[in-house]
């Protein structure tokens, strides 16, 4: 019995994955996140120095926040969390956003396109451990983008 309940998880997981690859395939826009590690600037201040570490390019399917009463984008922005503006960004699961030390900046469009940063902590449904895909809420950075950068 455990074999089989093995499968059957391994099959919801490669049905729900294939099912995100073939809408970012249809429907995705290229996306590329830079990130920057934060150090300090000297040891007499707290000046945050940001340093580029790398670019990733992927795709990823974007979304306007949703309006409709009781929706989770609509309740997080009566709570003030979000604004009109914002965006939902929908990638695989596996991609590092942020960590500890870690800052990035997300542009949606290629070669050039807008700049956004991630204003909420991102939400990754798992599938028996396995990461299918990651919601990440981004506001518009104006220009001057990330301070230290």
């Amino acid at each position: 019995m455990l074999v089989l309940e093995e499968a059957k998880v391994k099959m919801i997981k490669d049905t729900l994955q294939a099912g995100l690859n073939s809408i970012i395939d249809r429907a995705g826009d290229q996306i590329m996140i830079r990130y920057f590690n934060e150090s300090i600037g000297s040891v007499w201040d707290d000046e945050l120095v940001l340093t580029t570490s790398g670019d990733v390019w992927t795709s990823g399917v974007v979304f306007p926040l949703s309006n409709e009463k009781g929706s989770q984008d609509s309740v997080l922005m009566e709570q003030g969390k979000l604004i009109d503006g914002d965006k939902r960004i929908f990638v695989v699961g596996s991609l590092n956003v942020t960590g500890s030390e870690l800052q990035s900046k997300i542009q949606i469009g290629s070669p050039s396109g807008e700049v956004y940063r991630q204003v909420l902590e991102s939400y990754t449904p798992e599938v028996n451990g396995e990461k299918i895909y990651k919601r990440i809420y981004v506001r518009k950075l104006p220009i001057g983008s990330l301070i230290g950068e």
